[in-house]
């Protein structure tokens, strides 16, 4: 006779009531937030499990140690950056790119090879574009438009919509929720309008 829970169940357990605490301290920062400058509500929307509405990706060009000529481009969502004004190296591509300040865009680096990292806005699809930029072959990387995987929050909606089904999602959620009642909030889940495929929560007091 089995008593108690083996090594996978309990890292099962561990990794669910994670995400039911760092949900519920996202949502109370949140509120300690707007309740100091005096509201009585405060929503979240975005930035945890359950309610990510802007995901992010990376994409990792495939040439090791670049090096750029000046003035070669890179385009990313219609955005043109030129490229070589720091130099032609591979530290001088990531700062040309990230002092281009391109909203949702970082450039990093990762054993050599030029990483870019997209943050995509809220939606009801999640895309970026690579134009055909001049530096694409330098740098590694090839032009089209790239799909982003569906975050979590997405599974967590279909399951509060009742269009799938899955009782630990649908668990977690209720435990936030009896967290913050039993605190004596109230607490709801609102479809979030800039993507109709995530909420967003809603507390007041």
């Amino acid at each position: 006779m089995s008593v108690g829970l083996n090594a996978a169940q309990a890292r099962a357990k561990a990794s669910q009531d994670m995400i039911v605490y760092q949900e519920t301290q996202a949502i109370m920062e949140k509120v300690i937030t707007e309740s100091g400058l005096g509201k009585f509500e405060a929503y979240v929307d975005d930035g945890t499990t359950m309610t990510i509405s802007t995901p992010s990706v990376t994409n990792t060009g495939t040439v090791s140690n670049p090096t750029i000529s000046v003035g070669e481009t890179l385009i990313i969502d219609g955005t043109t950056i030129t490229l070589g004004t720091t130099g032609t190296s591979l530290n001088a591509a990531i700062a040309d790119i990230n002092d281009a300040a391109v909203t949702g865009l970082t450039a990093s680096k990762a054993g050599g090879y030029l990483v870019l990292t997209v943050e995509d806005a809220a939606g009801q699809t999640w895309t970026y574009e690579i134009g055909a930029g001049t530096a694409n072959a330098s740098l590694g990387f090839t032009a089209g438009v790239y799909s982003l995987t569906d975050p979590t929050s997405v599974s967590y909606y279909d399951v509060w919509q009742g269009t799938s089904s899955d009782r630990a999602l649908q668990n977690q959620m209720e435990e936030v929720i009896r967290e913050f009642q039993n605190l004596g909030y109230k607490i709801e889940r609102l479809t979030n309008s800039s993507t109709n495929r995530t909420f967003r929560w809603y507390v007041y007091w």
